[in-house]
């Protein structure tokens, strides 16, 4: 079996983040989302395929076996289906396939869900109950014998429909981006992209069970979420992008007259402008680790839930010492325009 890391949309819900940081790279813990899945599936003994686009391929330089789409914006890229297609042909591949779609995070091991594999199409799926940060009828719903409450008989089931974004939900139990296809569903695969470009891989789940194919499901266990869904994330989606450069991406999002809220994404190794500035600013670190160096002639490590308060015309500049992205989210009275 080989393993397919989806790693080429563009996250226009994020608006200028997305458009300038990919998914793969946002941080959970310590690690990107991206580097979390490549050690999962290090431990479940599987070799990994990267697929991403031209725009953010600089991002992407220093992982092995990396297969580059020519897209550089939405309107070009081909659909994460039409992707797993495109691998399947460009990497030769023979095996049974692993997808992950890396927008998603997942605390549960891929061991389990590789070793309960029967040879049959299988699908990944979380029980989201009463979750109020995720709304199934925007998402892949399937449904089995006992669907219709949790826990479930048993974590590897069949399915007996599949539907992607259908109102009312077929139940609380969603597809959440991980899936193993056999080679024998190769040519369909082909067959299903071969007039149009296909994007969302549940529509192709929805087709192999429409096709009467045995589909199972497997119960993810642990945290689940959408890494586009954050909270700091989403804040920011109607920002103005000030800055985007091989430093960092920054964008502001006015409050008021007076007020501003600021994001800035420093990537790993990298350092802002130092400045000083006549209002008094408020730094919250979100994400990620580094230092912030200040008046006093120091610097001193930050990191998560970290705050620093900067006095008016007092000079400050933060460094990313971590090897992930460093993002902190600023408060600052209006003295000017930026950028």
């Amino acid at each position: 079996m080989k393993a397919l890391v989806l790693a080429g949309g563009f996250a226009r819900r994020l608006g200028p983040i997305g458009e300038n940081i990919p998914k793969a790279m946002l941080v959970e813990g310590k690690m990107s989302v991206l580097d979390h899945v490549l050690k999962k599936l290090e431990k479940a003994g599987l070799e990994a395929f990267i697929s991403t686009n031209r725009k953010f391929a600089d991002y992407f330089s220093g992982y092995k076996n990396l297969i580059v789409e020519e897209a550089t914006r939405e309107e070009e890229k081909m659909g994460a289906v039409s992707a797993i297609s495109d691998a399947i042909k460009r990497m030769n591949i023979d095996e049974d396939l692993l997808v992950v779609c890396v927008d998603n995070y997942f605390s549960d091991e891929l061991l389990g869900f590789v070793s309960s594999y029967t040879g049959d199409p299988t699908v990944g799926v979380y029980w989201v109950g009463d979750r109020r940060d995720v709304n199934a009828e925007q998402m892949g719903t399937v449904k089995f014998e006992g669907s219709d409450e949790y826990p479930p008989p048993g974590r590897l089931f069949t399915l007996t429909d599949f539907k992607e974004k259908s109102s009312p939900p077929l139940s609380q139990y969603v597809a959440v981006g991980l899936y193993i296809f056999p080679k024998r569903v190769f040519p369909v695969i082909h067959e299903f992209c071969r007039e149009t470009k296909r994007d969302a891989p549940g529509t192709l789940i929805q087709h192999l069970v429409d096709r009467g194919e045995r589909v199972m499901g497997y119960l993810m266990e642990g945290d689940w979420y959408d890494i586009s869904h954050r909270s700091y994330l989403l804040a920011f989606a109607d920002a103005r992008l000030v800055k985007s450069d091989e430093r960092y991406v920054v964008c502001d999002k006015a409050l008021s007259d007076h007020f501003v809220a600021s994001i800035t994404i420093l990537k790993p190794g990298k350092h802002t402008t130092g400045h000083s500035h006549p209002v008094a600013e408020a730094y919250f670190f979100v994400e990620g680790q580094g230092e912030i160096e200040t008046d006093e002639g120091r610097r001193r490590a930050v990191g998560p839930k970290d705050v620093v308060l900067i006095r008016p015309n007092e000079f400050h500049r933060v460094y990313n010492t971590g090897n992930t992205l460093l993002i902190f989210v600023s408060a600052f009275e209006r003295y000017g325009e930026r950028g």
